[in-house]
């Protein structure tokens, strides 16, 4: 792609430099921009552009301006007149100190939040050239996009497109680690050496060309070599492995070590282990059945992946034949859709960094507002300034000044806010931010930068405002109150700012109660989920007889009412698809989703068996035959529970013995998905959980009597458990966030607007004061008068709702899209938002409105 320097920071640029310096600076960071895009990224490229624009404009290189001459005198004058100006307005300055640091600190903390999640997978310096691979096939139920491919599917790729440089394969396990005669469990990836060619993982310790020079090498990262050999350096040491995946002990020995890496990363390797070197692999090598791993590319620089898309048919066919090619597809995944597509969500990002777009806005309409709304009382300052002589150049820098002044003190006040709220804000939200993603000079520089920025966008209407007035109308007291009805355009903004985020924070908050509410078709309650498989242990054959006795006297306890053993559990899914069909139809098969579970599993989770019947009890053995659908299989399959139905998966025939009620095995984001349940006894090594439902009482003995039972039957794996009322909360982790968030930085919004309401309604109540006085002597009452002054507020509050409402459908119609199930929007909602505005701009004007209605008239109009 070809990226550009930012054109707004060259017109900055052109603007104050020399013409005679102009272009060779300009050329001079425009080629370092360029060198910088290749070797360090577009990010950091860009940031470091806008630092060179801002230290290119030094003294002897900037325009000679009429009436701006750099004169230390005058400047230095403008400064004292500044801070004496903020002294004598103590009231105004704190408004406007107070909101603008406050606006600066919740920027600050939603910028390092969200350009944690917009700059996602950034550090790899290839990311625009790196691709997954993943399959896509049509099916009579839709399009269907999975991620997984094949052990070949890596040297294919390469084999047949002269635009790919190069390719590897990740495969995402876990892995034992033996450590003073105990076990830990770790995440390992088995990859290819090249991972390290398409990915940017920069190697510590040991050689970035040859990192796994022996079959029995393993490459750690900074964390894992400090974990289990107290140093960074772990070069040649050994490590005991236990693989699940291959049912055996290895014995690796470092080769090198992982510096330590960004945190948002897709990947995050800790162990990583070369895939030819396992004794596996000779049987997946040219084995096009089985996909389970995850297949990169990187092409070369200008590859089309437009191209490799278009010719991907030809590649499927000649693979896996005509037919399959009809109704399957490869297609290349972006990295720079990852996160999207397998974390979280950048769009809710994106509007977090509006609302802290709109917080600072908010902050600098107040600035605004107050210093016009003030004019009349520095109109015989400026009035006697032009009658010695000023000129507006003058008056306007003066101004300008004076809000870089107070722009300055509120950005260094929002950046300590921010460095003594990180700890708290990260333990709160459950997130990593830092400041230290940034150099001293860097942060040094974005406050200075900051703080220009808002005293230009703060300063500069009241400035020219300010300066515009004319001493004769000054001198003839002719002055109006200060740019009425841009004031009031800006205060009806920051109103519809804040009637927007109210109206979304309530409907996002009615979305997340509606899922944490809604039945998820079980009955989480009590059912405790013990991850135990015969893969735990070194010996599986072993393993599998010792859980079996470990339910069996889990069974015996009095506290326990049901056991039951099953592949996966409600609330977590881990992948398991097989293509199936219906008997005697000709058409494609369905890929579907299957688990295994036993007879116990639907009593165990209270879920009830709409048509047919459960399976026999286990005693009867494994009924291979047999299977139940939940209901989605059922629609999937168009069959009709009144029929004996059949399907096929493979080569076996399996009788469709009940239909479930459909029940979520995932958040309420996705549909119920089709689903095959299989059966095989508790005693079969299919299973990888135990499910219990228990008393809850005298909880935490029982759970510690329960990991006793486990400790003693010598597995590889930690007693690892957790609630079903507890996974379903977890499930909505980043929804709960989202939120926390939302309503935060909402609130702090509305406290900055309300407070800029406040120091707005002084000076109002101060121009109306002689009118209200009069017509308390023509007898109006003091509902009259609070009309007056509320009418004014009312009306601007009604025009912000009608602004904002249809703003706020179109936000919230966009952001429940990616929910399967969701609320509909009500009208209450923007009632409420408005009832909780005006109820705010009462309680923020009210004391003062009253005390006006209430004053003596006699004082105010005694010198008429």
């Amino acid at each position: 792609m070809n990226h550009q320097p930012p054109k707004w920071a060259l017109r900055f640029l052109e603007f104050f430099l020399r013409p005679d310096y102009s272009d060779e600076i300009q050329g001079d960071i425009t080629e370092a921009f360029y060198w910088r895009v290749k070797e360090e990224g577009l990010f950091k490229a860009r940031f470091k552009f806008i630092f060179e624009v801002f230290r290119s404009l030094k003294p002897t290189n900037l325009k000679s301006f009429y009436h701006l001459s750099v004169n230390t005198m005058i400047f230095r004058n403008y400064l004292k007149v500044a801070f004496r100006s903020l002294l004598k307005r103590r009231s105004t300055s704190f408004i406007n100190i107070f909101g603008l640091s406050v606006g600066v600190a919740a920027f600050i903390f939603i910028f390092l939040y969200t350009n944690q999640i917009l700059t996602f997978d950034d550090s790899h310096e290839n990311k625009e050239r790196i691709f997954m691979v993943y399959k896509e096939r049509i099916t009579p139920d839709g399009t269907q996009e999975t991620y997984d491919t094949w052990v070949p599917m890596k040297d294919r790729l390469t084999d047949s497109y002269e635009q790919i440089e190069t390719a590897a394969r990740i495969y995402d396990t876990q892995a034992r680690i033996k450590k003073s005669n105990q076990y830990i469990e770790e995440d390992i990836i088995y990859t290819d050496a090249s991972l390290f060619d398409v990915f940017t993982f920069p190697i510590l310790h040991g050689n970035q060309k040859d990192v796994f020079p022996n079959k029995n090498s393993i490459v750690l990262s900074v964390e894992m070599a400090n974990k289990y050999f107290g140093r960074d350096n772990a070069i040649d040491e050994e490590l005991e492995v236990f693989l699940p995946d291959e049912d055996t002990t290895f014995r690796f020995r470092v080769s090198a070590i992982i510096a330590d890496l960004p945190e948002n990363l897709t990947h995050q390797p800790d162990l990583m282990i070369e895939m030819e070197a396992l004794p596996f692999y000779s049987d997946f090598v040219n084995e096009w059945g089985s996909s389970f791993l995850g297949t990169y590319v990187m092409l070369k620089e200008g590859g089309d992946e437009a191209y490799l898309e278009a010719d991907f048919p030809n590649l499927v066919e000649s693979i896996f034949g005509a037919e399959t090619q009809e109704n399957t597809n490869f297609r290349l995944l972006p990295m720079d859709e990852f996160y999207d597509t397998f974390i979280g969500n950048k769009s809710n990002a994106r509007t977090l960094l509006w609302i802290g777009i709109g917080i600072l806005f908010i902050a600098i309409v107040n600035f605004m507002n107050l210093s016009t709304a003030q004019a009349s009382k520095r109109a015989k300052e400026i009035g006697l300034r032009k009658v010695l002589g000023a000129f507006q150049g003058q008056l306007r820098t003066q101004f300008i000044t004076e809000a870089f002044v107070m722009s300055l003190f509120a950005t260094v006040i929002g950046v300590g806010l921010v460095l003594l709220l990180i700890p708290g804000f990260n333990t709160f939200f459950d997130v990593t931010i830092t400041l230290k993603i940034f150099s001293l000079a860097e942060i040094t520089l974005m406050v200075f930068a900051l703080a220009i920025a808002l005293g230009l966008l703060s300063g500069s209407y009241p400035a020219f405002y300010l300066s515009s007035i004319g001493a004769i109308e000054v001198l003839r007291q002719r002055l109006g109150f200060g740019g009425t009805k841009f004031r009031n355009a800006l205060v009806i903004i920051q109103f519809s700012i804040a009637l927007f985020l109210i109206a979304c924070t309530l409907i996002v908050r009615n979305q997340i109660n509606y899922m944490t509410q809604k039945e998820m078709g079980f009955d989480s309650e009590g059912v405790l989920a013990i991850g135990a498989s015969p893969r735990d242990f070194t010996d599986s054959e072993v393993g599998m007889n010792k859980i079996n006795t470990f339910k069996t006297e889990l069974a015996g306890k009095s506290y326990v009412k049901e056991v039951s053993r099953s592949r996966h559990v409600p609330t977590f899914w881990s992948g398991s698809f097989t293509f199936v069909r219906p008997d005697e139809w000709s058409g494609d098969p369905l890929r579907m989703r299957y688990t295994f579970l036993d007879a116990n599993f639907f009593n165990t989770y209270g879920i009830n068996i709409k048509h047919g019947s459960n399976f026999l009890p286990d005693t009867e053995g494994d009924q291979r035959t047999s299977v139940i659908l939940n209901e989605a299989a059922m629609k999937a399959f168009q069959f009709d529970p009144e029929n004996q139905n059949v399907i096929r998966v493979g080569d076996s025939r399996l009788n469709v013995v009940g239909v479930a009620e459909d029940f979520h095995f995932e958040t309420l984001q996705n549909e119920v998905a089709p689903t095959l349940m299989l059966h095989r006894t508790a005693e079969s090594g299919a299973h990888r959980n135990i499910s219990i439902k228990m008393d809850m009482s005298n909880l935490v003995e029982r759970i510690e009597e329960i990991e006793t039972m486990w400790n003693e039957l010598g597995s590889t794996r930690e007693f690892t458990y957790s609630f079903m009322d507890d996974r379903m909360e977890i499930l909505y982790e980043d929804e709960q966030r989202y939120l926390g968030m939302v309503t935060m930085f909402s609130i702090i919004s509305i406290v900055v607007a309300c407070l800029g309401l406040y120091g707005l309604t002084l000076f109002i109540i101060e121009k109306k004061r002689k009118e209200i006085s009069i017509r308390k002597v023509l007898g109006a009452e003091l509902g009259t008068v609070l009309r007056l002054i509320f009418g004014e507020f009312t009306k601007w509050v009604v025009i912000a709702f009608i602004l904002s409402v249809p703003l706020a459908i179109y936000f919230a119609n966009d952001w429940l899209q990616s929910y399967y199930y969701r609320i509909n929007i009500s009208w209450i909602t923007f009632g409420l938002a408005l009832l909780i505005v005006l109820v705010l701009v009462i309680a923020t004007i009210g004391y003062q409105s009253l005390k006006a209605a209430s004053s003596n008239p006699v004082k105010y109009l005694k010198d008429e």
